[in-house]
């Protein structure tokens, strides 16, 4: 299955890596991906659309990373960030919508 790391839009912060989240992680969405943080997190349940990453309207890019042997889920923003830079490709950038 496909790994995500979320970064909200607007302010660049991680919203999480669905390896974080063990088997329960192995989405097949970047949407999914988003639904399981907000499950996690204890969100209410959102929607979300899909829209140009150029929009201002995304709410969330998410980065599809290859999967490795050697990778551990990310333990800061920093390193989420890197992983995204070194090995990462936007997968999809959303909206979410409120339920």
């Amino acid at each position: 299955m496909a790994r995500y790391i979320v970064i909200e839009k607007g302010t660049g912060r991680v919203y999480g890596d669905t390896a974080r989240f063990g088997s329960a992680g192995d989405v097949v969405s970047p949407a999914d991906a988003v639904c399981l943080m907000d499950r996690r997190s204890g969100r209410a349940t959102r929607g979300f659309g899909h829209v140009n990453p150029r929009s201002d309207a995304a709410s969330y890019e998410v980065y599809g990373v290859p999967p490795s042997n050697s990778d551990g889920a990310t333990r800061s923003e920093d390193e989420a960030h890197a992983l995204v830079r070194e090995r990462g490709s936007l997968a999809a950038a959303l909206v979410a919508y409120n339920s």
